[in-house]
Order: C-alpha cells, then structure tokens, then sequence
C-alpha cells in the first residue's frame, strides 16, 4: 500500500467541510466493501495465528499480513479483513470512476476494518488516495442486531495511521462509536433511521459529491428514505441485502432538490467463485 500525506491541520479540515465540487446536481456515491476473509473461508483464526498470536496465512487469498491492532488475534473474530481479491474489487471500482471522470469532494467510511481496506483501495484506484482523508462515521456501522455481545473492537485511528492508512484524525462523527452502545437491540427501522439520519446531516454540513463505503444494507439504509421510500421489514431488509454482492455502488443525485437512484457511472464488478484446491484429489483412485 502506498505511503500517505501527514494529517491536514484543524483549519484545513474545517474549511473542507464548506468546499465540494461545482457540480450542478450533487451525488452520494454508497459502496459496498469487497470480499471478507471470514465469509469466504470461515473459522479461520485458529488456522492463522500461532500460539504466539503470529499471523500466518494459509491461502495466497489471504492478506500477506496484517496491521498491529489491540486484543490480537481475537480483533479480528468481528471485525474480517478483506482477501485480496477483495481489495482487487475496490481497486477495480476506483478505477472504473476515474475512466468516468468521477469527482468525489468528501469521503466517509464505517469504521469495520474491510470497510477501510475497501475504501483505501477505491481511492487508490482513483488516483485520490493521497487527496482524501478518510473520515471514519460510526453511525454507518450496520443492524446492530448482529452484534448482541456489544460493539467489535476497532482498529484504532493511531493504528490505522500506523499501517499507512490516510485517516482523518481531525474528524468529529456524527455519531460516536459509544452511542452504538446503546443500540444493541435496535430494530430495523431504527438502524435505517441511524444511517438515513447520519447521511442528511452529513450532506447538511457540506456541498458537493461524497462517498460512504460501508455495509451490504448500507447502499439501502441510505438511500431509501432519502428518494421518498419507508425503512424495510427485517424480512425486506434481508431480501434486498442477498441482491448486493461485494463492491456494489449506488448513486444517488439530487435534481431539483428531489434525491433520485441513477444508474451509477460504473460497470459492476462480477466474477464466479473458485473453490480451495486440493492437490491430493488428484491422486486417489
């Protein structure tokens, strides 16, 4: 991964959020993160880390290491890095805005580690990687109710920094990670509520076009009450979810002041599975 820019300083920061594009219509770009080593290869930590919490991987699909972080290797139980193929994704997508002459003015991110990667590497392929810091929201994290044990322990913005990530450390969230806290037990109108919520006051206190990489139900939770729609049953929730595979994008525009899902400036990404070769097969009767 490529070296970051130093931090930008206070001042720097707070007129960033008056500054955007001069685009006629202003677009949110919502993406998906790519592919997550624990979805695609399951229990993986007990095959990983030694006895020493050493991480060795045991697939060329994983990451050739990973960061530092606190409460290593347990970390990453709830918070997967992604595979390489998964950062081949984002960096495919960034690519993809910048052959269509994308202009991204704010960048936001949920603070879940694939999510970062995702982010990182879309900017990368952008060629903005060294021109965005990314602001890590809290208030983007999905459905609570899949966390019943509390809220996974981050990777800190220090460690974070640590590995070369270009994070803003000036960024105050619209809703810090100790609120999640209380919302163990949201419903799923409430977490649409918290994403939708989040968003408006995000586009409140800037101009121009923004990207928020997150979750799968982000790319709904954003966008469906903001285009006029009503937060989705759990059982809705869960059907449209299943219908938006790793790197996803959606775009929403604002015409008029009316926010409108438009076709988004890139082509998807799509590619079929490839199960774990076994050499031994070849060699039984």
């Amino acid at each position: 991964m490529s070296a970051y820019s130093a931090p930008m300083a206070e001042q720097e920061v707070d007129e960033s959020l008056v500054q955007g594009s001069a685009a006629v219509n202003r677009k949110v770009y919502i993406m998906r993160h790519g592919e997550r080593v624990d979805f695609t290869f399951g229990t993986w930590l007990p095959y990983c880390f030694d006895e020493f919490g050493n991480y060795m991987r045991q697939d060329l699909n994983m990451p050739k290491r990973l960061p530092r972080r606190r409460y290593s290797p347990r970390g990453w139980q709830n918070d997967s890095p992604l595979t390489n193929v998964g950062v081949f994704q984002a960096n495919l997508i960034g690519q993809a805005l910048l052959e269509a002459k994308v202009q991204v003015d704010h960048v936001y991110c949920s603070p879940a580690y694939r999510c970062i990667q995702t982010c990182a590497s879309a900017l990368e392929g952008l060629q903005q990687g060294g021109q965005h810091k990314i602001k890590l929201e809290p208030g983007f994290f999905e459905w609570m109710g899949w966390y019943p044990s509390g809220v996974p322990d981050w990777l800190t913005k220090n460690e974070l920094v640590e590995a070369s990530y270009n994070i803003d450390l000036n960024y105050q969230p619209v809703q810090a990670s100790g609120q999640l806290s209380t919302r163990l037990k949201e419903s799923t109108e409430q977490f649409y509520t918290r994403n939708h919520d989040v968003l408006l006051q995000l586009l409140e206190r800037t101009t121009g076009n923004s990207l928020v990489v997150a979750h799968a139900t982000t790319l709904d939770t954003c966008t469906r009450q903001l285009t006029g729609g009503s937060p989705r049953s759990s059982h809705e929730l869960f059907q449209v979810m299943h219908k938006i595979p790793y790197c996803s994008l959606a775009t929403v525009e604002q015409v008029n002041g009316v926010w409108k899902l438009v076709d988004p400036e890139c082509l998807p990404v799509t590619h079929s599975k490839n199960r774990r070769f076994k050499w031994n097969a070849l060699a039984t009767i």
